[in-house]
């Protein structure tokens, strides 16, 4: 008798449950193009929210805001986000088991590869995604920002 009462509240936990494990497999992606330089200029006022992941990420001192865009990205699917400069960056979800949104990245400009990688964004938390500089000319760098 107290067998179904069990059963009843264990298929309901697990209904409840299905949904935000779902969830953690889907996500909105938001690219930002940076420039970074060794140049000394003013902060761009629109980078203000990264400024600290970027100064702590890179050796670079002044970073200017390119472009932006967004795409929503769901497990076994791709996307892409079309930026400024020829820049593109295709986006590949896979299942992450609910720790953090876990997904393949390439990011080409033109028809150079980048970066081609797989990384798992924590909602909210940048990703900073760029090469070393070389010399005193403008290094492209992607931000990518889950929600």
């Amino acid at each position: 008798m107290r067998l179904i009462p069990f059963a009843l509240a264990v298929g309901l936990a697990l209904l409840a449950l299905t949904p935000s494990l779902r969830a953690a497999d889907n996500a909105t992606v938001r690219a930002i193009l940076i420039t970074a330089t060794n140049l000394k200029r003013e902060a761009d006022p629109r980078l203000a929210p990264y400024e600290a992941e970027l100064q702590r990420n890179l050796p670079l001192s002044s970073f200017r805001y390119v472009g932006e865009g967004s795409t929503a990205v769901t497990a076994g699917a791709k996307s892409v986000i079309a930026l400024e400069r020829g820049n593109r960056i295709e986006l590949e979800g896979e299942r992450s088991g609910g720790r953090g949104i876990r997904m393949k990245v390439l990011w080409q400009s033109g028809r150079t590869v980048i970066m081609n990688t797989t990384l798992t964004l924590q909602p909210g938390v940048p990703a900073v995604l760029g090469r070393r500089p070389s010399g005193d000319g403008e290094t492209p760098i992607v931000l990518l920002i889950a929600r």
